[in-house]
C-alpha cells in the first residue's frame, strides 16, 4: 500500500532539493513542478488568510496551502535562520602573542591560494598573518562567499551572470552544501 504524503511534505521535499526555488524578489518565488513541467508563480498577498497565493491547480480549485507554497513557508525558514549569521570583516586591532596595539602592515604573503597581509608588532617584534579560513580551498574566497550567498539567496548558481563573472561557476550544488555546512557552522553570529 502506498503511503500519501501531506502538502507539507511535499513541500519539505521540494524545499530539500536544490535549484528549486528561485526567489525574484521579497514577494514573488517561482518554485519548480516536482513533475519537471514548468514553474508555479507564489506571491505574497494579503488577500488570501494564509498570506500567499499559487497558480497550481492544488491551490486554484481548493484554495489551500498547496506543496509550493509550504516550500517556500520552509525557505524562507532556513532564511531566518542562516541570515544573522555573519561572517565579520577580518580586523586586526591588536597583536596575536603580546595583544599590543602597536601594529604596522609588513607587506603581503603570496602563496598559490592567495594574497595575505603579514603584520609586524612594533611592542614583541614578531611577524604574523591572519588565517581567514579559506586555505586549501579550490576557490578564491570571493568566489565561495558569492557562490553561498546565491544559494541561499534561491538562485541557480550554475547560470547565475554573478556566479560566471566571480569565476565560481565551476561549482556545483553538491559541493556547494557542503561549503555552505563547512561555512555555515563556522560563522560568527554578532
Amino acid at each position: 500500500m502506498q503511503s500519501v504524503l501531506s502538502r507539507e511534505e511535499r513541500g519539505k521535499a521540494i524545499a530539500e532539493k536544490p535549484n528549486q526555488i528561485m526567489r525574484v524578489d521579497e514577494r514573488f518565488y517561482k518554485v519548480a513542478s516536482q513533475n519537471g513541467n514548468g514553474m508555479y508563480d507564489v506571491t505574497k498577498t494579503k488577500a488570501f488568510a494564509i498570506g500567499w497565493i499559487c497558480n497550481c491547480p492544488d491551490f486554484n480549485y481548493r484554495k489551500v496551502k498547496c506543496k509550493h507554497i509550504w516550500a517556500v513557508e520552509l525557505s524562507l525558514k532556513l532564511r531566518e535562520v542562516i541570515q544573522p549569521r555573519v561572517i565579520e570583516p577580518l580586523d586586526i586591532h591588536s597583536c596575536l602573542y603580546c595583544k599590543s596595539e602597536n601594529l604596522i602592515k609588513w607587506g603581503i604573503r603570496h602563496n598559490k591560494y592567495g594574497d595575505i597581509q603579514k603584520f609586524s608588532c612594533k611592542a614583541c617584534g614578531k611577524f604574523f598573518t591572519v588565517n581567514v579560513g579559506f586555505e586549501r580551498m579550490k576557490h578564491n574566497p570571493q568566489g565561495i562567499t558569492t557562490a553561498m550567498q546565491l544559494y541561499f539567496s534561491g538562485e541557480p548558481t550554475e547560470r547565475s551572470e554573478v556566479a560566471q563573472t566571480s569565476r565560481c561557476s565551476s561549482l556545483t550544488s553538491d559541493g556547494l552544501q557542503l561549503d555552505c555546512q563547512v561555512y555555515g557552522a563556522n560563522a560568527k553570529v554578532p
